[in-house]
């Protein structure tokens, strides 16, 4: 069977095409290759003993090696992006629903337009500052790289569809199908089969989907089929990306990968005309500038955030899961669906229905095993190999 390309085992891949390695238990990485070489080192020691041209180091000196050094700086690294990535992601959610339904703000694709245009201009300033190259702009790039934007554009109108319509509670619960389509794209796809603990963790995330909507004091049809739809567009993103990424590094300026800054510009860049055209189709202009939010400053500086919480999560997902396991990615990604729910309902104030809270939580604990279950059943089969 055919390796997934997708969903938790992306970081593997990352990994490889990087140059970086993951241990199996989510340790922090080290560059596979010695960025000492081969190079003698001698550190006076306070007992006026020396380390030896190999390198050898006796334990009770307390010498601090090249080795140590990049451990630890590999674990501030994992710790700064895992955090960035938390918090961004998190952020993201609760500021959009907020500058939404708060400000009663209806112009949901021009906001997503000024999202799209924030994201351009940061990656042009990163560019400008020497921080990171960005793949230039080219017409054999633009038409392989457009029916990934499509799916982009779409997962993100949908996203902001389902949070004007559905509490954030539920909008967790209801994301995590996005990896029962996922995982039934790896099947279709990659022929790639999943132990029946895999399965029974997803049956759980479906009824406590269908428990929750029929408990959901606010529950409206509309909604929850805009964020089924996301979650089919989200996996859809998730398995197409990859193989786009295998195609697109043929036709870089160097033959090489597209690296996260310039995918960041590219899904930005050729989503302004595709948002532009969605305003046009919605009328979105007609009446815009009578909106009362655009004057209020609260709304102006929650929008300005919403847009750099989305540029903070392209590129620190992307860091994060380059420092750490594909497992305890998405692991950090289910407990960010925790805390979402519980400060959303707190803060928009969403219903606390006993049996609604009981199918929320159920969900959730869902999605938190499910990348435990799935690193076991990984791990079998390979040991069966």
């Amino acid at each position: 069977m055919k390796k997934s390309q997708s969903g938790l085992d992306y970081g593997l891949d990352f990994q490889q095409s990087s140059g970086f390695q993951v241990d199996s238990e989510s340790k922090p990485l080290l560059p596979t290759h010695n960025p000492g070489g081969t190079a003698v080192r001698h550190t006076q020691q306070s007992n006026g003993a020396r380390i030896s041209s190999k390198g050898h180091v006796p334990a009770s000196t307390g010498v601090t090696t090249r080795t140590d050094r990049s451990t630890i700086a590999a674990s501030r690294a994992a710790v700064i992006s895992g955090v960035l990535y938390s918090i961004s992601s998190a952020a993201l959610t609760l500021l959009n629903k907020k500058v939404m339904v708060h400000y009663d703000f209806t112009a949901v694709h021009a906001l997503l337009c000024f999202h799209c245009a924030l994201s351009v201009v940061l990656v042009r300033a990163c560019s400008l500052m020497g921080w990171a190259e960005v793949e230039p702009l080219s017409w054999e790039l633009v038409r392989i790289w457009m029916p990934v934007n499509l799916i982009f554009v779409s997962m993100l109108a949908t996203n902001f569809y389902a949070l004007q319509l559905v509490g954030v509670g539920m909008v967790s619960v209801l994301k995590n199908m996005s990896s029962l389509f996922i995982i039934c794209g790896d099947y279709a796809l990659f022929q790639r089969a999943y132990s029946w603990h895999v399965w029974a963790c997803l049956v759980l995330m479906v009824g406590s989907v269908f428990s929750g909507g029929v408990t959901d004091t606010n529950f409206s049809w509309l909604g929850y089929t805009w964020q089924m739809v996301n979650n089919v567009f989200t996996a859809g993103y998730a398995l197409y990306l990859s193989r786009v990424t295998e195609r697109v590094s043929t036709h870089t300026h160097e033959h090489r990968p597209l690296n996260q800054l310039s995918m960041v510009y590219y899904n930005n860049m050729l989503s302004l005309p595709l948002t532009l055209l969605l305003v046009l189709l919605h009328m979105e202009f007609v009446g815009f500038w009578k909106q009362e939010a655009l004057y209020q400053p609260s709304f102006q500086a929650l929008a300005v955030l919403s847009g750099l919480c989305g540029f903070a999560i392209s590129l620190s997902s992307i860091w994060f899961v380059s420092l750490t396991t594909a497992t305890f990615y998405s692991l950090v990604g289910s407990f960010n669906k925790v805390v979402v729910a519980a400060v959303g309902i707190w803060w928009f104030g969403e219903s606390t229905e006993l049996r609604n809270l009981a199918s929320i939580a159920a969900g959730l604990i869902a999605g938190t095993l499910l990348p435990f279950v799935k690193m076991r059943s990984g791990a079998r089969s390979r040991s069966t190999q």
